[in-house]
């Protein structure tokens, strides 16, 4: 009997010390290169209901394979190609594959997603944008449609940081032509974002960013590319809203006698069940090409349903919208009306 209870009392005072050990091993380190591969496609039917002979076609808009690698704790890559429809040159009408994005990135381990990256990758704006609006598939966001930036993609070298939890500050340095584009002369662009969150961990109003951009830039010498952006933006699980203001200063013609002053402003709404689910939405552009001249304005209108269905690693969304383009008379342009069935399939 005293046998069984020494026996009892040595494996009682034994486990804490074999549990505590096992709690102060290591996890084993994890077996780099971890390479994962994704995909991104935009489907759409157009309809064109105004003008253009009641035109309608299915078409592959956009599509990328997204490779990304983490070779190390910190130092990650990735590597995406882009599929879209050539309309231009002897491939006019081809579905082409050029490559967006060719990175190397380095992850600061002292500050957590902060990093620096090298090669062709994200500018501070697009991507930005696009994380809160996330109907890329209905068309491109605002200042990248009316060309005002050239791609959300830019050779160069890029910087991110978070400021605590109320600021964080994105900035790089990049040819200025945009991912399709080669380099012409000597020129960069020097592009910059902060985004403040004043009233975060307060409830609802956590969700309140105020976001500016500025790229100062020159598409040759005395010949600027600037371009200033300041955008409120509201983020809930029903309700996303951003509103923006648009200044640029550009001369990208060598031609031309004189800078031209640009404005434009953009709206967007979603109310929507939740990530999951039914949403409505709705977005008003506004732009002025050239403040010079009278009557040379446009308003594009865009207005419909989707319906997204979302896991931890992909999501599907199928879009109904009507977009209506209207133009000041000046242009001599008839008023455009379209409607689109796109979905978005992202893994």
């Amino acid at each position: 009997m005293t046998r069984i209870v020494l026996t009892f009392v040595l494996v009682i005072t034994s486990v804490p010390s074999l549990l505590a050990q096992s709690a102060q091993a290591p996890p084993p380190a994890p077996a780099y290169p971890i390479v994962r591969v994704g995909m991104l496609s935009y489907l759409q039917y157009d309809a064109e209901l105004k003008n253009r002979d009641g035109f309608n076609t299915f078409d592959l808009t956009r599509a990328y394979l997204n490779i990304n690698a983490q070779l190390s704790k910190n130092v990650r890559f990735r590597f995406t190609p882009d599929v879209r429809r050539t309309t231009d040159g002897s491939l006019a009408g081809s579905l082409t594959v050029r490559v967006k994005y060719a990175f190397v990135q380095l992850d600061n381990v002292k500050t957590a997603r902060s990093w620096v990256r090298l090669g062709a990758h994200q500018t501070p704006w697009l991507d930005f944008e696009e994380g809160i609006d996330r109907y890329r598939v209905q068309g491109t966001m605002f200042s990248e449609r009316e060309g005002l930036i050239p791609g959300s993609s830019d050779f160069g070298v890029g910087y991110f940081t978070p400021l605590g939890t109320y600021v964080e500050i994105q900035a790089g340095v990049y040819n200025g032509e945009g991912y399709t584009q080669a380099e012409t002369n000597k020129y960069k662009s020097a592009q910059g974002r902060l985004t403040v969150r004043p009233f975060a961990g307060r409830g609802a109003a956590n969700g309140i960013r105020l976001s500016g951009f500025y790229n100062a830039g020159w598409y040759a010498a005395n010949r600027p590319r600037r371009l200033g952006i300041v955008m409120g933006t509201f983020e809930h699980p029903h309700v996303v809203a951003t509103l923006q203001r648009v200044i640029a200063t550009e001369n990208p013609n060598a031609l031309a006698p004189r800078d031209i002053d640009r404005r434009g402003s953009s709206g967007f709404v979603e109310i929507r069940q939740g990530m999951n689910g039914w949403a409505a939405i709705a977005r008003v552009d506004r732009f002025d090409p050239d403040r010079v001249l009278a009557g040379n304005s446009q308003r594009r209108v865009i207005g419909g349903i989707a319906y997204w269905l979302v896991w931890p690693s992909s999501r599907v969304g199928l879009v109904l919208t009507n977009e209506q383009v209207h133009y000041d008379a000046a242009t001599g342009r008839p008023r455009e009306n379209r409607l689109l069935v796109q979905t978005h399939i992202e893994f």
